[in-house]
């Protein structure tokens, strides 16, 4: 049984190179000023005019700020009854490129796909990045684009570079039960002129699954596909993989990136967390259930601990009738040096002023919209 694609296999379904042509933008970094809705620079999009804003009616509104995840109305199964059973309805088939093909929408402007790289312009080899003299290069690329200084490039980079990453293994996580290898020597990702990276290609198709997965279930040990790299024991286990990989993946180039900047690792982490969970929410694109992401989330980050302790808190309240869950980050990703103007999850932004933004936010995206 096959868990690959051919490695010339590239999905037919591409969301574009250039973020955002159909005219959205990423809630999480929304910023308002004026009648313009400006991204935050750090979720790498470029500014964009809002042409589907309709105005909110406050009074009808309740609202829930910043309250431990403990204390929100939640699904009471948890997120462990959301194990292959709960998400097996969402996709079908059995190989990776098919599975990150399915759960696209919840990489927002980004994409993935399984083999090497489509054409060799923009696309670097993530252990590559690793290099000194690679890994400057790119951040005087950010520095030169955006007139950043050495700190706001290296914030910008770390978001960047970390969403590329954990965008594909959270999201074929929560909705597929399956965990994508994270080798930095068989991954590329793809940089935008900008400075920012907007693509991941797999060399190879290799995951941790469930024993319940369809491409193992059954299966004799000595029958288990090649492309399994493991058989985790059950969701906490598979959890554990997940941040596994991405810790393994990204403290290397953190521990790089430190170097160049006057940064923590509080700051550092706290921009790779954010991603995190903005791509925790975006999973509610494909999966239409308003908790489990933010669930998800809450699970994730406990196992993630210490390392991502400087994660994003929760900003929950009702809009037209349905709940929405906003994103208030752990740590500033210094944009407002660039724009004078704070992000939408920005931690100095106030609650009252954010759940104005996202409400906003969520209805210049028209049906389906969400708060990040």
């Amino acid at each position: 049984m096959k868990l690959g694609l051919p490695n010339n296999h590239v999905s037919r379904v591409m969301p574009p190179a250039t973020p955002h042509a159909d005219g959205r933008l990423p809630g999480s970094g929304l910023v308002l000023t004026g009648r313009r809705l400006v991204p935050d620079l750090a979720t790498g999009a470029r500014p964009q005019r809002d042409t589907h804003h309709r105005p909110h009616r406050r009074g009808q509104h309740e609202t829930r700020d910043m309250i431990p995840s403990s204390h929100l109305a939640a699904d009471p199964a948890g997120p462990a009854a959301a194990g292959i059973t709960g998400v097996a309805r969402v996709i079908s088939g059995t190989d990776l490129a098919a599975t990150l093909q399915a759960v696209g929408p919840a990489l927002d402007h980004r994409w993935a796909i399984v083999g090497p790289p489509p054409s060799p312009d923009g696309w670097i080899r993530a252990s590559d990045l690793l290099d000194p003299e690679h890994l400057d290069e790119a951040l005087a690329v950010v520095r030169e684009h955006h007139q950043a200084t050495p700190e706001v490039a290296v914030s910008y980079f770390t978001a960047w570079y970390a969403a590329t990453i954990v965008g594909p293994a959270i999201a074929t996580f929560v909705l597929t039960r399956r965990v994508p290898d994270l080798d930095p020597t068989e991954i590329w990702v793809h940089r935008h002129e900008g400075g920012w990276f907007d693509a991941t290609a797999f060399r190879r198709p290799r995951m941790t699954l469930l024993p319940g997965d369809p491409a193992v279930a059954g299966c004799a040990p000595e029958t288990i596909p090649a492309e399994v790299v493991a058989v985790a024991a059950d969701l906490d286990a598979l959890r554990a993989r997940l941040v596994e990989e991405i810790i393994g993946h990204l403290e290397p180039i953190i521990t790089s990136l430190r170097k160049r900047a006057r940064l923590g690792l509080a700051a550092l982490w706290g921009a790779v967390a954010a991603q995190c969970g903005r791509t925790f929410l975006l999973t509610e694109r494909v999966s239409r259930d308003p908790h489990l992401g933010r669930l998800e989330a809450d699970a994730f980050f406990a196992a993630a601990t210490p390392t991502l302790r400087a994660r994003p808190t929760w900003q929950q309240f009702i809009h037209r009738g349905r709940c929405y869950t906003g994103m208030r980050r752990g740590s500033c990703c210094l944009a407002h040096r660039v724009t004078e103007e704070f992000c939408t999850a920005c931690p100095f932004v106030a609650a009252p002023e954010r759940e104005s933004r996202l409400r906003e936010w969520i209805d210049s995206q028209g049906p389906g919209g969400l708060a990040v």
